[in-house]
């Protein structure tokens, strides 16, 4: 580039090749001016080149920029692209955990299953996944042992409680709340369905009284149901041993088992009035028990009346002829006493038929010893002016005996 500036300028006869033709100082002078010359064409030579260089550093920085700025572009595109997806995600994640927590296990493992799709990478997609499977399994098992306790299947229902409280053991996680306490419903079933069939076997106040306060601690319309079973129990047994203690007047123990059953059903309407009937009829014996000593007092006296003035009780007399030709006066005697008499004597008196005593006086009996209720009799010789056709009478007047 230099030597073509330079040939340029030889052609327009700056630098002719006479020069050195010139005078000296001329020749200096021509010299210098081609100098100068020459260093202009250079710093114009460095100038454009200068230009060049900086016009290709703006293309290529214009190019960088552009370059960048798809790069940079491209990498936003991708950016937001994938930000959407996990956005997407996420919220698919965010649905499927309050479909499981309320039981919609179907529908959270779709939304899981649509996740997994977008980002099959994510392990907290297949641990949530695993969770709801783990909840549908648990919920059948509590669907299995519900119907287990149903049937009343006591000891097969143990073992699928055992085996349900294992496979929540360790399982905090909110969507096992429901769970949890499902569990504690079936246990409650299950412990009332253990309850009923102890029910049957117990027979005593005190044991249905026990069972009783186990079942209070129970809620729910079947421990309802199982309390008003027990109370029940304890009100047919209690008014059962009752009757049989009536029935054989022992009113002391059958308060103490109205009171019993009491003691476990407080203020019980049909206790209360079982026990009102027995204070009823101890007091209605305790009236005729009363009575009863009061007439055994009576019966006592008028018996010891008896016994004492009225033992002998004359039944009829006959008269009778004997072999020497005398009428005698036979009497028929009883002992009405209660008890056994001896050394009996008689006053007697034998009375015509106008009035006139015909004979009197004391007189034994045979046998001396007489029985109660057995018979004794006397005879009397009548004086010899008596007629047998004429009418008598014979009383007693007075005796006295002793009392075995």
């Amino acid at each position: 580039m230099l030597q073509h500036n330079i040939t340029g300028i030889q052609k327009v006869g700056i630098w002719p090749d006479d020069t050195h033709k010139l005078p000296a100082d001329e020749q200096a002078a021509a010299q210098e001016a081609a100098q100068d010359l020459v260093a202009a064409s250079g710093e114009v030579e460095k100038q454009h080149v200068k230009r060049r260089n900086s016009n290709f550093a703006l293309k290529a920085t214009v190019g960088f920029i552009l370059l960048f700025s798809l790069i940079s572009g491209l990498l936003f595109h991708f950016y937001k692209v994938e930000l959407d997806i996990n956005e997407e995600v996420l919220n698919l994640q965010s649905m499927a955990k309050v479909e499981a927590l309320a039981g919609n296990y179907e529908e959270s493992l779709g939304l899981l299953q649509e996740a997994i799709t977008l980002r099959p990478n994510f392990a907290a997609l297949a641990q949530d996944e695993n969770m709801v499977y783990h909840a549908i399994r648990i919920e059948r098992m509590g669907d299995e042992l519900e119907q287990t306790i149903v049937s009343g299947k006591e000891s097969e229902a143990e073992a699928q409680l055992e085996e349900l409280r294992q496979e929540l053991k360790g399982f905090k996680e909110p969507v096992f709340d429901r769970h949890r306490e499902r569990l504690e419903e079936l246990n409650m079933k299950y412990t009332i369905l253990s309850l009923t069939n102890e029910l049957s076997k117990l027979g005593t106040i005190e044991d249905l009284g026990n069972l009783l306060n186990v079942a209070n601690g129970l809620i729910g319309k079947e421990a309802t149901t199982l309390k008003e079973q027990i109370t029940d129990r304890i009100r047919t047994t209690a008014t059962a041993e009752v009757n049989k203690l009536l029935e054989r007047k022992r009113y002391t123990a059958a308060l103490t088992i109205t009171d019993e059953a009491l003691g476990w059903v407080r203020g019980d309407d049909i206790l209360m009035e079982l026990k009102q009937k027995v204070k009823q009829e101890q007091a209605s014996y305790a009236l005729a028990e009363e009575q009863r000593i009061q007439r055994a007092m009576e019966e006592a006296a008028a018996e010891d009346y008896i016994n004492q003035t009225a033992a002998v009780e004359l039944i009829e007399f006959e008269k009778v002829m004997n072999e020497l030709g005398d009428i005698v006066v036979v009497a028929h005697l009883k002992n009405v006493a209660t008890r056994a008499i001896f050394n009996v004597s008689l006053s007697y008196e034998i009375v015509n038929g106008e009035g006139a005593v015909i004979g009197s006086g004391k007189i034994g009996v045979t046998p001396d010893y007489v029985a109660s209720g057995e018979g004794m009799t006397f005879s009397v010789t009548l004086p010899e002016e008596i007629e047998y056709e004429e009418e008598l009478k014979l009383e007693i007047i007075e005796g006295t005996w002793s009392l075995e």
